[in-house]
């Protein structure tokens, strides 16, 4: 009799172990654009491009996904993370409408090996979650740099900066990432009609 009790004890205490279950974790991605219904006027369709890897704060090269409180305080959500760096998705999302534009011959990512007429690389200065001192209101900020170089000379053809500002529909994890997902559509959009200038 006294064997069975020990032996519920013990299995009480074994699967009680194994119940506990850590909190899960939302993973959240950026949607992807698409550009390829647009016609652009002028286009650099005689040269190639390869597009850099991106610039940015070592916070956008991880999963954490960051925000920021009283205009010096960072925090993390401890429930969400991005399913892929920004500084990665942001790079790949501007690959890919550079790509439907058809605004150049070809264009290339950063690891191609072969060589291209021009560089495209992006410096991402903000992209984050903002939230007042409350907590009651919150927005987010998107600020990104398009530089175009010559790769035989590599001299800078033109350089422009772009960011916006979108207030989110719900304080939360979730509101910051759709309301970034409208900044950078925003922001791609406008990339690709300054490059298209470039080739007046």
């Amino acid at each position: 009799m006294m064997k069975i009790f020990y032996f519920i004890i013990m299995s009480v205490f074994l699967l009680s172990g194994c119940s506990t279950i850590k909190p899960a974790v939302t993973e959240y991605r950026l949607s992807l654009k698409d550009f390829s219904s647009k016609n652009y006027a002028n286009s650099c369709k005689d040269k190639s491009l390869k597009v850099a890897s991106a610039f940015s704060s070592n916070s956008l090269m991880t999963l954490e996904m960051s925000y920021m409180q009283d205009k010096h305080k960072i925090y993390s959500y401890t429930q969400s993370q991005w399913n892929n760096s920004p500084n990665q998705e942001i790079s790949s999302q501007i690959l890919c409408a550079l790509r439907d534009a058809k605004l150049f011959d070809s264009v290339q990512s950063a690891k191609s090996r072969s060589r291209s007429d021009l560089i495209l690389e992006i410096n991402i200065q903000d992209f984050m979650q903002y939230y007042g001192d409350d907590l009651s209101t919150s927005y987010v900020k998107a600020a990104i740099c398009f530089t175009l170089i010559d790769e035989s000379t590599n001299k800078t053809i033109a350089t422009k900066s772009f960011s916006t500002k979108k207030e989110v529909k719900s304080l939360d994890a979730i509101g910051g990432v759709e309301a970034l997902d409208a900044a950078l559509e925003e922001i791609i959009g406008e990339g690709l009609d300054f490059l298209s200038g470039v080739c007046r």
